[in-house]
């Protein structure tokens, strides 16, 4: 009868721990689900400004800023890279980090220009700032939500333990608030 109760407890562990370790990955995969279309929403602000910068170089030969389209080209272009950083490892913190930094980076090169007196290049920047501004956070808001639920998820208890044991790391909110302004 011992040997009954035992094994009983050993399946209830068992399928407890199965069940557990495939809630922790499906909530896993929805977190990296999630930042993909956010990933994909960064690009395609991106893929759209640089477009518009090669535009007006291209067409403006007049205008005395071409260093700094220049510079916020090169601004793009190391976002684009740590957004390809990001979406090799896409839980990890500090290549989310960099992305928010290299994100700002790109911000202020984009109000810099709209202090320079230009109306040729003003249209465009104040355009591709104002979807950065509504697109992003927006598309933020499910990966929140997906990092929550995951976060959660690894804090509960008797979960917790596994969690730790398989070394899954939580994941991280990216703020944007910092370039709300």
């Amino acid at each position: 009868m011992d040997v009954l109760i035992f094994g009983v407890l050993m399946a209830i562990a068992l399928f407890w721990a199965v069940g557990a370790h495939n809630r922790l990955v499906r909530l896993r995969a929805e977190v990296i689900r999630q930042w993909g279309s956010v990933d994909a929403v960064w690009l395609r602000l991106l893929v759209r400004l640089q477009g518009g910068i090669a535009a007006r170089q291209s067409l403006v030969t007049s205008f005395d800023g071409d260093g700094e389209l220049q510079a916020l080209q090169s601004a793009c272009d190391e976002l684009m890279e740590a957004l390809l950083q990001a979406r090799l490892q896409p839980l990890a913190a500090e290549g989310q980090k960099q992305v928010l930094a290299l994100h700002q980076k790109v911000v202020l090169e984009i109000r810099a220009l709209l202090q320079k007196d230009n109306e040729a290049v003003k249209p465009d920047l104040e355009i591709a700032l104002s979807r950065m501004r509504q697109t992003l956070p927006a598309a933020l808001i499910p990966y929140h939500v997906a990092v929550a639920s995951y976060n959660e998820a690894l804090t509960m208890q008797p979960a917790a333990w596994l969690a730790r044991r398989l070394g899954l790391q939580p994941a991280t909110k990216m703020d944007l608030s910092v370039n709300a302004s």
